[in-house]
């Protein structure tokens, strides 16, 4: 009888102090992983677009209306408002199922893992878009769509920071972007590193922000002082929305002239009806060390929503260039360059 008592008392001892540890114990929710994505083809024919003239036809892209992207996002909730949060983004070429990158780098669009809290921001830390990238998407009338054809992603400070750490904050209708990527160079914190600051404020149909940032880049041997700021605005009346902005960037190069590269844009979209969304925009680039000096773009499109994840889109564009010669602003050499883009877009 003793045994018997002894075992069922230590049973329930057992028992008991299970289930204190359990209470002691945060319990979370459970973070699941998404896969998503976005799965572009389209045939694209263009004027002018070699040396010496002739035409192209071509779907060798990483997609025009957007790219071609898979990826695989989580968020864990910590409690307390807080969470853990992770998105790894990898890019693909749908001509030919490669990489969209020379380099074989599987997530290059974007890798990172981060603590946000519903009040205090977020913090995230790995592959990231830069600041300016992140601001520019809300003032762009193509809100980066056709991003091959369209000069703002090279435009965007770097596009893309690796080793960077980035804060993010809405204070009520202001959002505060810092952000700092590592250069990784023993015995000298800022060669090759990057940082930034981007403000942008929404109040009913008005939108502004503005970005600061500085790199230093290597150029030959040496690293160079990159400067860059950004300003943009938008309108929105009724179905239509207007907007624009501007960029400059100079690079400080030492024992040359200072390559300043200024980009401008402004356009319109209009959705016509929940269907059917029209976009025209013009983008202009100069670079002062360019010999064609200048570039303008002229784009108007068409998208088509068959559903909320498939869309139709067509697309028409229009180049010249101050200068009629072969440069990196200029590579086939024209003095002008009319394209024509069709496809389907679907998301996943």
């Amino acid at each position: 009888m003793r045994s018997k008592w002894k075992n069922r008392i230590g049973m329930g001892l057992s028992v008991s102090t299970t289930i204190g540890m359990l209470a002691t114990t945060p319990v979370h929710a459970q973070s699941s992983v998404q896969l998503y994505g976005t799965v572009d083809g389209g045939v694209r024919h263009q004027t002018n677009a070699a040396a010496g003239g002739g035409s192209v036809t071509t779907m060798n892209s990483n997609g025009y209306f957007s790219s071609n992207k898979l990826d695989f996002r989580a968020k864990e909730d910590l409690g307390g408002g807080w969470n853990a949060h992770f998105l790894l983004e990898s890019g693909f070429n749908l001509g030919n199922g490669q990489f969209d990158n020379t380099t074989g780098t599987e997530f290059n669009r974007q890798s990172f893992v981060g603590i946000g809290h519903q009040k205090y921001g977020s913090l995230d830390l790995g592959r990231q878009y830069t600041i300016a990238h992140d601001i520019i998407s809300f003032y762009d009338p193509y809100g980066f769509h056709f991003t091959p054809i369209i000069p703002l992603t090279v435009a965007s400070n770097g596009t893309r920071n690796n080793n960077d750490v980035k804060y993010r904050n809405n204070f009520g209708p202001v959002l505060l972007e810092v952000d700092n990527s590592f250069g990784g160079v023993a015995g000298d914190f800022s060669s090759g590193a990057a940082r930034s600051v981007g403000l942008n404020y929404t109040t009913g149909p008005i939108g502004i922000g503005g970005v600061l940032g500085h790199r230093n880049l290597l150029v030959g041997k040496s690293y160079v002082g990159d400067s860059y700021y950004m300003v943009g605005a938008s309108y929105q009346l009724g179905p239509v929305r207007v907007s624009g902005g501007f960029m400059s960037e100079d690079q400080q190069n030492q024992g040359a002239p200072h390559m300043v590269t200024n980009n401008g844009f402004g356009g319109i979209a209009w959705t016509v009806t929940p269907y059917l969304v029209f976009r025209g925009a013009y983008y202009q680039t100069n670079v002062s060390t360019d010999k064609s000096g200048r570039r303008g773009l002229s784009v108007l499109s068409l998208a088509y929503l068959l559903s909320k994840r498939t869309t139709l889109y067509a697309e028409g564009d229009y180049t010249s260039y101050r200068h009629a010669v072969v440069s990196t602003l200029n590579p086939a050499g024209a003095s002008s360059q009319t394209a024509v883009t069709v496809g389907i877009n679907h998301l996943f």
